[in-house]
């Protein structure tokens, strides 16, 4: 592990080694879809509930900002809060990715082996566990039936397909010899107790399909019981269940996998995604392996859930469209059915595809192959129109005016949770109601009145809200805030003059002060920048995107983007920099004078200011006396 207290200034120049060599719209671009901005790069934040391409990505600055959220910083933020990683695993990640070798740094402590870190080891070594059991004399009902099914040796190596054991503890007894507790194992859901607290295995004589996340780790599995489960068991459960249990069985839900939050296949498909723009959604694990393996690889899979809200925004980093696949049965039906309502409350293109004589995308794959699968895609049929038809169909057989009624009324209660919804966006809503108008035969005024009608009489709504209580109270506004905008933006131009030349910093060194500041606000960052500075050995070894990592604070990155903003707007950093000091000294000089404060909302309290300037003025004392200086790169970095 790296641990902070545990590095030395090695590190921080390994980070800078690493940051020089990523490529942040390369990152950025594996993990949402990305279009080029002139010399930018924007596209939706992943980091909020994001309908217009909000994130902003400069190779140049090396740096990713989200206009709305406020997101911003390096290539290792962006790791850290997508993947929810420390700042060691963000470098450890990094440096895999583009082969760089990491020094060894051994903990200081055996506790700062996290559990998390315990729980993603005992993942590795079941997938790996479970791969050895295909391939030995375990796995030959395994090799049959995957035989069977037309997979390939190629395929199965990179879905990292295996096999669980027909035992009940066999998962656990190696686990313990390879010195893996029963505790993680337990946190992980691969084994479950028994009333003596004993542990037994969660999947036996299944096929087991690891689920990986978008960073490549094993986060869960899920297994695909096999022909001979029940002669092959024969035993009397130990947790007094079904001997068999069901099709499909996945990992319980635990602090790394949630089902409502993860798509099978996402890692490998994520790519194929943002070149054909469209996501596939398919029902199975199979499915999703036979399609790759046919070379359609924009394929996913839910995971026994329906289609929920969080896939949505997943997919919606990676493409505008979604083909559903699901299967022609009840079930299938009805999933389409539910995953139809929702995905319309989205400016994402919906259509749905079926594949012919009852077959499952994976078989329809292996006998067809993967252009006629495409074409099956290419044929989908737009949602409202899948739905329209099947609405109509119900009542088409009393052939009257009433049932072409009941059914246009049907499809409009599916559409009203989007068109009543505030926050869809209005164009959005507009062409959901031009197009039902299209298909019934009527204005889309008219459709918008009955839609409003409809969710009005419908139980448990009122008149003052919508299907997903769109109308309702309005807030009074903020009371308006008095601003001189000649301070600020003063304050902004000698900021972002410093961020976007960190050279200006030695010539104006002497007479930039946390004091000019009045805005506590911008006095907080001004503090942390020159607390920044004063610890480069050189000023212009200074980095934009090094300095807003360290800016935990969201409104702290806002103003550090807004003031270099500024400041870009015609140039002349150092004349920007002149005036706006030459501005704040005047104005501070007044400020003696009158013996008045100017009071400014928002920003660092009045203790954590006082607390910053003492941390400046005493690093800038020490400089002075060059009893404070590290060698040249970033500062060290903790795990």
């Amino acid at each position: 592990m790296l641990e902070s207290d545990a590095m030395s200034n090695s590190s921080g120049h390994i980070f800078q080694v690493v940051r020089q060599a990523a490529r942040i719209e390369e990152i950025v671009g594996e993990h949402i879809a990305l279009r080029p901005a002139g010399r930018e790069f924007v596209g939706l934040c992943p980091f909020h509930e994001d309908r217009r391409p909000s994130m902003y990505v400069s190779p140049q600055k090396q740096i990713f900002y989200c206009f709305v959220c406020a997101a911003g910083g390096d290539v290792f933020k962006f790791v850290e809060n997508y993947h929810k990683m420390s700042k060691g695993e963000a470098l450890r990640f990094l440096a895999q990715r583009y082969g760089i070798a990491l020094p060894e740094y051994r903990s200081a402590s055996p506790q700062a082996h996290s559990q998390r870190d315990r729980i993603y080891e005992a993942n590795v070594w079941a997938a790996q566990y479970f791969q050895k059991n295909l391939l030995g004399s375990i796995g030959e009902t395994a090799r049959q039936y995957l035989t069977a099914r037309g997979v390939n040796a190629a395929t199965i190596e990179r879905f990292k397909i295996g096999c669980a054991e027909t035992q009940w503890t066999a998962l656990a007894a190696a686990a313990a010899k390879k010195g893996i507790s029963q505790e993680t194992l337990l946190a992980v859901g691969l084994v479950k107790s028994r009333s003596d607290g004993s542990p037994y295995d969660v999947f036996r004589n299944r096929l087991m399909f690891p689920i990986i996340d978008l960073s490549d780790r094993v986060i869960a599995f899920g297994g695909r019981i096999l022909p001979t489960a029940a002669s092959a068991q024969g035993t009397e459960s130990p947790a007094g269940g079904d001997q068999d249990g069901p099709k499909y069985l996945n990992s319980p839900e635990t602090a790394l996998f949630s089902k409502r939050e993860t798509l099978y296949a996402l890692n490998l498909a994520r790519q194929p995604l943002i070149r054909k723009q469209m996501a596939v959604v398919v029902e199975g694990y199979m499915d999703v392996v036979g399609c790759h393996q046919a070379g359609v690889e924009n394929v996913v899979a839910t995971l026994g859930t329906a289609m929920t809200e969080q896939h949505i925004h997943m997919l919606r980093r990676f493409c505008n469209r979604v083909a559903l696949v699901f299967d022609s049965d009840d079930a299938g039906r009805r999933a389409a059915d539910r995953a139809i309502e929702l995905l319309l409350r989205y400016p994402v293109d919906v259509r749905i595809a079926h594949v012919p004589d009852g077959k499952d995308p994976c078989d329809f794959c292996m006998a067809h192959g993967g252009e006629a699968f495409e074409k099956i895609l290419a044929q989908a049929r737009d949602s409202l129109e899948y739905a329209w038809e099947k609405m109509y169909a119900m009542f088409q057989a009393s052939d009257s005016l009433a049932g072409k009624q009941r059914a246009s009324e049907a499809l409009m209660r599916l559409v009203a949770p989007a068109i009543l919804n505030s926050t869809v966006d209005p164009i959005r809503r507009g062409l959901l109601q031009k197009n039902i108008a299209d298909l019934v035969g009527i204005s889309p005024d008219e459709v918008h009145a009955r839609i409003r009608k409809l969710s009005a009489a419908a139980p448990g709504t009122t008149n003052n809200a919508g299907a997903t209580g769109a109308v309702g109270a309005v807030a009074p506004p903020p009371e308006p805030t008095t601003v001189d905008v000649g301070v600020q933006r003063a304050g902004l131009w000698i900021i972002g003059s410093l961020v976007s030349d960190f050279t200006l910093y030695a010539l104006f060194r002497e007479r930039i002060s946390i004091d000019l500041f009045p805005e506590p606000a911008m006095a907080s960052l001004l503090a942390r920048l020159l607390e920044y500075l004063e610890e480069l050995t050189d000023s212009s070894t200074g980095n934009l995107a090094e300095f807003m990592a360290l800016l935990d604070d969201p409104e702290l990155v806002r103003l550090v983007m807004q003031a270099q903003t500024e400041a870009e707007r015609g140039g002349n950093f150092k004349q920007k920099l002149e005036d706006s000091l030459n501005r704040l000294e005047e104005l501070s000089q007044l400020r003696s004078t009158a013996a008045t404060d100017i009071d400014s909302p928002g920003g660092a309290t009045p203790d954590e200011a006082a607390r910053l300037k003492t941390v400046v003025d005493t690093r800038m004392l020490a400089a002075k006396t060059n009893k404070l200086r590290r060698p040249l790169g970033p500062r060290p970095q903790g795990g």
